[in-house]
């Protein structure tokens, strides 16, 4: 029997996409104000593509203290990070079933930036992910990133 061919993520998807991304951060930002300044200053000029296989992407900058979130968008300058995973895996990691470092060695997550750059970002996943874990406003998030790409 042939293989079915997904087709290609649209824009609506990455727009969703970054709509979630954009709402987590707001979140974020509200219940972890102080939290929300470290990271902000700790990646000010900084940036990342980010792509959720077979969902769509996009280009996230951190600048003058904001984050924007450009859907369907992938910059990839040499100094420009790089991730990329699927839904279950992405869900796994936010509720604690799973590392970021387990999913990595396992090939289920794509993580590219420079070796200091990846040890800053997990020590602040670790950091802040009881926030993520404790938040209802998250939990609501999790659950709408779940209807919206999770396989069903």
């Amino acid at each position: 029997m042939p293989e079915t061919i997904k087709p290609q993520p649209g824009r609506e998807s990455s727009d969703k996409l970054a709509a979630l991304a954009n709402e987590a951060v707001r979140a974020f930002r509200e219940e972890n104000g102080e939290g929300f300044r470290e990271l902000v200053n700790a990646y000010e000029g900084q940036s990342a593509d980010v792509a959720l296989f077979g969902h769509g992407r996009f280009h996230i900058a951190v600048s003058r203290g904001a984050v924007d979130i450009r859907p369907d968008q992938m910059r990839g300058s040499g100094a420009t990070g790089r991730g990329a995973t699927t839904p279950e895996t992405l869900l796994a990691i936010l509720e604690g079933k799973l590392t970021p470092l387990e999913a990595f060695f396992k090939g289920d997550l794509v993580a590219r930036s420079s070796s200091a750059e990846l040890h800053k970002a997990y020590d602040y996943f670790v950091r802040f992910s009881g926030t993520v874990l404790r938040s209802r406003r998250f939990q609501q998030l999790l659950e709408q990133f779940r209807q919206t790409f999770a396989q069903k």
